[in-house]
């Protein structure tokens, strides 16, 4: 495996989208019952968009046990949100945005609150691509480590772009950053993670083969 690029690490070791398997938009009156308060139609609109807010949100902390609380913490956070929805965005980039926004209070938390025994073979076997050896599920965690040394903002947009492959400008939406702010946090992100990915000995001896 060369490391002269990590998104192809990145991209091994995210799941694969069914677009089958892809929320079609609610109609404009479960938008409406969703205003209001809707108990019903909240529910059927957080079932559509659960599986992908949850990988979004696992693709971001990485294999962790926290990826089902933040998803709660997404629901709570756009249930009383919804009251100002107006449909400037879709329904699953609003719930993105508010997604990406606690994954980000979560990353910025003390590394002791939030840190994750990576290690621990029944996480990595739960959260990691079914299909994936046991090489690659290991990649995977020295990969989050390294990304874990990264500033919250730059990790997010990196993962967004790497993983996501939302553009620069949808991130820069996603984010409430700029787009050179967002240009810039993906650059060093990508430099910062390439070359502690150079210095790991397992990583590098994969670049050697």
């Amino acid at each position: 495996m060369s490391l002269r690029n990590p998104l192809e690490l990145l991209v091994l070791a995210s799941s694969v989208d069914d677009p089958a398997a892809r929320p079609s938009a609610p109609a404009a009156d479960q938008i409406e019952a969703c205003r209001r308060g809707d108990r019903a139609a909240l529910e059927a609109v957080f079932r559509a968009h659960a599986e992908p807010l949850a990988r979004l949100l696992t693709r971001i902390v990485g294999p962790s046990v926290d990826a089902e609380d933040l998803l709660q913490d997404t629901f709570a956070a756009a249930i009383p949100a919804f009251r100002r929805f107006r449909g400037e965005a879709s329904v699953k980039t609003w719930l993105h945005r508010i997604a990406i926004n606690v994954a980000h209070q979560h990353l910025r938390r003390p590394r002791h609150r939030r840190e994750v025994a990576l290690s621990d073979p029944e996480t990595v076997a739960r959260d990691a691509e079914p299909t994936s050896g046991p090489e690659l599920r290991e990649l995977t965690q020295r990969l989050y480590r390294h990304l874990g040394a990264l500033d919250a903002a730059k990790r997010i947009a990196f993962v967004l772009y790497a993983i996501e492959e939302y553009t620069v400008d949808e991130i820069a939406v996603l984010t409430g950053a700029s787009r050179a702010a967002t240009k810039s946090r993906i650059f060093w992100a990508r430099r910062a993670l390439l070359r502690r990915m150079r210095r790991d000995p397992q990583l590098a001896e994969g670049e050697r083969r």
